[in-house]
């Protein structure tokens, strides 16, 4: 069977493509790696492919505990989601295509009907359209309660990462393409944050 060398010629121009884009190199560097041999898999990478968000596991219970009604409800809802993946920057249009923040807009918007940071669920500028509400937003969002009052279904806010309670200890949260999301020790990740000191609010009544 003879061979369709302009056919042949796109995969690969499109191969060089993807490779260059994935790795963040330019084309020319990509394919001069190529051609010297270098497998493209092993190019180097020139930036994270996700954020730094690989938190610890949980300690202690991770039973939802405490809160009101409407929490344990955004607890237990979010708690579905346990071991599904994660995406930096994902829209949410679909479980695990989502990072720490657009993960608590799908619970609470689009499971829950409850608005998010600058209007609800399907609006402009959210998901499933585009990635909506970052963490900036969510640390004003909601009533303001202290570390102690943390109950099921308050959200847990550092300036790059957001999680949502299961109880006072624990949280569900997506974390990264690595550990995806689960659950983790609240103040575990403040640990891993180099003592960043995290908001908490209290949403949903």
């Amino acid at each position: 069977m003879p061979v369709n060398l302009p056919a042949l010629a796109a995969v690969a121009t499109g191969s060089v493509f993807t490779y260059a884009g994935v790795k963040g190199i330019s084309v020319p560097d990509a394919l001069q790696s190529i051609v010297q041999g270098h497998s493209p898999v092993g190019l180097p990478q020139r930036y994270a492919v996700d954020p730094p968000v690989s938190t610890p596991p949980a300690s202690g219970s991770t039973a939802v505990a405490g809160g009101t009604a409407s929490g344990q409800a955004i607890a237990n809802d979010a708690l579905k989601y346990n071991g599904t993946g994660y995406h930096w920057g994902g829209p949410a249009d679909k479980p695990g295509n989502w990072d720490c923040s657009s993960f608590v807009s799908y619970v609470l918007g689009h499971d829950l009907g409850q608005p998010i940071p600058g209007g609800n669920w399907g609006g402009p500028g959210m998901p499933p359209h585009a990635h909506g509400p970052t963490t900036h937003e969510y640390a004003s969002f909601g009533q303001s309660i202290s570390r102690a009052q943390v109950a099921a279904g308050d959200l847990i806010v550092w300036p790059d990462h957001i999680g949502i309670a299961i109880n006072n200890s624990s949280m569900i949260n997506a974390r990264s393409t690595a550990s995806g999301t689960g659950i983790s020790s609240i103040d575990g990740t403040t640990r891993y944050f180099h003592g960043t000191q995290p908001v908490y609010r209290r949403v949903g009544g």
